[in-house]
């Protein structure tokens, strides 16, 4: 505190500045959890902040994260909304109505609702951006009352009723998550359509060439039957092509038609908005499907974090465990696109490998966005199978938008249990070195991005042991065709320092293959009890 001109200026405290550089960092990071050009989380944990200091780190973090994440056009549709938010709860915080629960969830919606209300009618009303922009809204509420839970429970004192108060939010977190699954459940067609009938195209080419034909009544009346054949034979081929072509429609009937290059062209109009008809019903349907997936997957996550802090931690001893970690770029680049990373989260210990299509920063880019999310889902207390198929159906939008994969390769070992579990996504094969054998673990699924949304991560199970090396590689090392020199390098491997074998693979698929992609290597050595444990 000092003194100018009697005036009395406050220093801020260490621990105001640590809590405004958190929600600064909340804010950023919520930007980074896009979907699809938009930032719902971000909006949510605005909108959960009361107007004031915190709230303005918030929104400073949002729109750098926004500017940081996102392409710029998307971006600047973010720091809309985040700004409306801002000044909707500025004006509103002395009313009787920002005490109420559901303002601010309403705000976070309405704001978002309104700015991409904008912006599709600037750019366009369509079926597909309908369903994002109810998406985006509903979600930016959702997860503003989320994000209000989290920052009430911290400022919460305990109290005598603290268990019934943490039932109540149990209950209340378990009621979201089936309103959720219900959400997605909604979206959901009542029964599956029939497509539109292709007879619907000779009535409209008919009512617009034979209304005033002179033979109209000899075509439609006495040989009724033979124009019918005609036109039911020429569909398959017709649609098949994507227009009709005169030699489609039998002789006679192309004889004695006195207007048929002109029904011709009429029934090629109509075959193409049939077509068109149809590929905007397939779109519609599989926006609905992704939006019902996600809601559904989002109910999943918050029964899963619900349940993961019911769970007791397990008791026993632990594996010792070491880790070492490296990786070189391709030749010729200065960044690798490959990322890695390892961490534990009580008993579990977790090695994520993840390898960006191509190589350089883009690919760096998307490997790194890759492991930070999925860190973030596991370190929340997410099991990996839900946390993964979030995150691949995530990926899948971005796929559809730019093109890209990423593989994902994640190992969760119980050390208590002496069980681990191995999930793949396009990833290349695994290796565990138990004494003088090598056991080679692949998997079949396509990378991140790539495959189904609904599809369940493969998992192979295996059991714990000391004086076992587990080693991840990326392709750049060795491929499922070529990998035979690996699993013979292991094999006669004596040494019991993970770093020296981590450097020993990299040098090695260097001289193989003279750096024509991103190498890196991921090692895990369970020593035995005696020789302790040791982190690098």
């Amino acid at each position: 505190m000092m003194k100018i001109a009697n005036i009395t200026l406050e220093k801020p405290q260490t621990g105001e500045l640590l809590r405004l550089a958190g929600y600064a960092a909340a804010g950023f990071f919520a930007a980074g959890c896009c979907l699809e050009g938009r930032a719902p989380l971000a909006a949510g944990l605005l909108a959960a902040c009361r107007p004031g200091k915190n709230a303005m780190a918030a929104l400073a973090g949002g729109a750098a994260g926004s500017m940081a994440f996102l392409p710029f056009g998307a971006a600047l549709r973010c720091c809309g909304i985040l700004v409306l938010i801002y000044a909707v709860l500025s004006a509103f915080r002395d009313t009787k109505w920002f005490r109420q629960g559901w303002f601010r969830p309403v705000t976070a919606a309405g704001a978002t609702l309104a700015v991409e209300l904008a912006y599709s009618l600037q750019m366009g009303m369509k079926g597909g951006s309908l369903v994002r922009m109810g998406a985006c809204t509903v979600l930016a509420g959702v997860l503003c009352h989320y994000c209000a839970l989290v920052l009430r429970e911290s400022h919460i004192p305990r109290r005598k009723a603290a268990g019934r108060e943490v039932e109540g939010l149990r209950q209340r977190l378990r009621l979201s998550a089936e309103a959720l699954r219900s959400l997605g459940e909604a979206f959901a067609p009542p029964q599956p359509k029939k497509e539109e009938n292709p007879a619907v195209i000779f009535d409209r080419a008919a009512e617009v060439v034979c209304r005033g034909c002179a033979l109209r009544d000899l075509c439609w009346n006495k040989e009724y039957v033979s124009t019918y054949n005609a036109f039911n034979d020429a569909t398959p081929v017709m649609l098949e092509r994507g227009r009709a072509e005169a030699s489609d429609f039998a002789s006679h009937f192309a004889a004695r038609c006195i207007h048929f290059p002109q029904l011709l062209s009429a029934i090629n109009t109509e075959v193409t908005a049939l077509l068109l008809r149809r590929q905007y019903r397939r779109q519609l349907d599989r926006e609905r499907e992704r939006s019902r997936g996600q809601y559904a997957q989002l109910g999943e996550l918050v029964a899963q974090a619900m349940a993961s802090a019911e769970v007791p931690a397990a008791t026993g001893r632990e594996l010792c465990h070491e880790v070492a970690l490296g990786s070189e770029p391709k030749e010729g680049q200065r960044l690798c696109g490959d990322s890695m990373t390892w961490f534990r989260v009580g008993g579990m210990l977790y090695l994520i490998l993840s390898d960006g299509m191509g190589s350089g920063r883009e690919a760096q880019r998307e490997s790194q966005m890759t492991l930070r999310l999925l860190e973030q889902f596991l370190q929340a207390g997410i099991a990996p199978e839900p946390a993964l198929r979030t995150l691949n159906s995530a990926l899948n939008l971005r796929s559809d938008e730019q093109g890209s994969f990423t593989t994902i390769d994640l190992l969760a070992a119980d050390l208590t249990a002496k069980q681990a579990t191995l999930y793949k996504y396009g990833a290349a094969p695994t290796y565990i070195k138990r004494k003088g054998s090598v056991r080679r673990l692949a998997g079949a699924s396509l990378p991140a991005g790539l495959q189904e949304s609904d599809a369940e991560p493969q998992a192979i199970r295996f059991p714990l042991e000391e004086n076992t090396f587990l080693l991840m590689i990326s392709d750049g090392v060795a491929d499922a065709g070529d990998d035979q020199w690996v699993q013979d390098l292991l094999a006669g491997w004596q040494g019991e320092d993970p770093n020296v074998l981590t450097s020993l693979i990299l040098r090695e698929a260097y001289q193989r293959r003279r750096g024509d992609d991103d190498r890196s290597a991921l090692c895990l050595y369970l020593p035995t009890e005696r020789r302790g444990r040791r982190e690098v």
